[in-house]
């Protein structure tokens, strides 16, 4: 998808000093999330590209432009139920199962008011259109090996349909420009928005609240946990829970935000065993967009 955005007229890439501004912005954010959990004794941890930043760099990943984080399902719920008093009057959160909006993702995201980050893909969605800070829950999995696959196929099948009922329900002609570009492009998308179609007779509001109900069912604590909502989905996320057991500072930039306690074994799960080697240009993640829009958020 990258190289496709490269050769994209509809899309700009993050310049320069719009990563240095986005950056800044991203670690305001996360300063004051952080500030929140520490006072309310709600744990978190740094996950994908930003644990590995926090290792690698002691900071952000130089080409990267956001900031993930996670949370055990309990914590989750508790930052749900504080959200609005502590974070409310600054943020808006978008999740599964929360509030009366749909929800873009099968995570949560919390959004800067009074900003503008404009994917291809959210044109004519309803989704909160923000500079964020992703909130991906950490669930339980079961102990035994059959149901895990099971839980895997079903929650990775969840997703994707998901997702199909976002492209079939909220189209836009710069999207239907964008994957026209290449006959490969044009038909998966096609494809998908047939399953979305398929699939409409359930809003996809509900549909996303099915699927955190399903992912979140284990309540008892056992030998492995899940990501399900991360990018190698249910089985590729898959950890044993003692990578997350505790929590400590790690530097970010010029602050401490909180890691898990196995940081290079989550690493490299996720990043494979030359995690700590920066990769070659042409093969470091790029992020496209189609507006961006800093508000007052960078005015002291």
């Amino acid at each position: 998808m990258n190289r496709l955005a490269a050769s994209s007229s509809l899309l700009q890439e993050v310049t320069e000093q719009e990563l240095h501004d986005l950056k800044s912005v991203l670690l305001g954010m996360m300063q004051d999330i952080h500030d929140v959990c520490m006072a309310r004794d709600i744990r978190y941890t740094l996950v994908g590209g930003s644990i590995l930043g926090a290792i690698r760099h002691q900071g952000f990943i130089p080409w990267d432009d956001d900031i993930d984080i996670a949370m055990r399902r309990k914590d989750w719920e508790r930052f749900k139920d504080i959200f609005q008093t502590d974070l409310g009057q600054k943020y808006v959160l978008e999740a599964p199962d929360y509030g009366d909006k749909d929800t873009k993702t099968y995570f949560g995201k919390v959004y800067l008011k009074g900003t503008t980050l404009l994917e291809l893909q959210d044109l004519k969605s309803p989704f909160e259109k923000g500079i964020w800070v992703d909130v991906f829950i950490l669930e339980n999995a079961s102990d035994s090996p059959l149901v895990r696959r099971l839980d895997g196929m079903v929650s990775d099948c969840w997703r994707i349909i998901s997702t199909c009922q976002q492209y079939y329900l909220y189209p836009n002609e710069l999207m239907d420009a964008y994957m026209s570009a290449t006959t490969a492009s044009k038909w998966y998308y096609r494809i998908r928005k047939f399953v979305g179609f398929c699939f409409s007779f359930v809003s996809h509001k509900r549909f996303v609240a099915m699927w955190d109900h399903f992912v979140s069912r284990h309540k008892k604590d056992g030998a492995y946990v899940t990501l399900p909502a991360s990018r190698k989905f249910y089985k590729g996320e898959l950890l044993p829970t003692a990578v997350f057991a505790d929590y400590h500072l790690v530097k970010f930039e010029n602050t401490e935000f909180l890691s898990m306690a196995d940081p290079h074994a989550y690493c490299l799960n996720l990043y494979g065993p030359t995690y700590m080697q920066e990769p070659p240009p042409e093969k470091r993640e790029r992020h496209f967009f189609v507006k961006l829009d800093f508000g007052d958020a960078l005015k002291k």
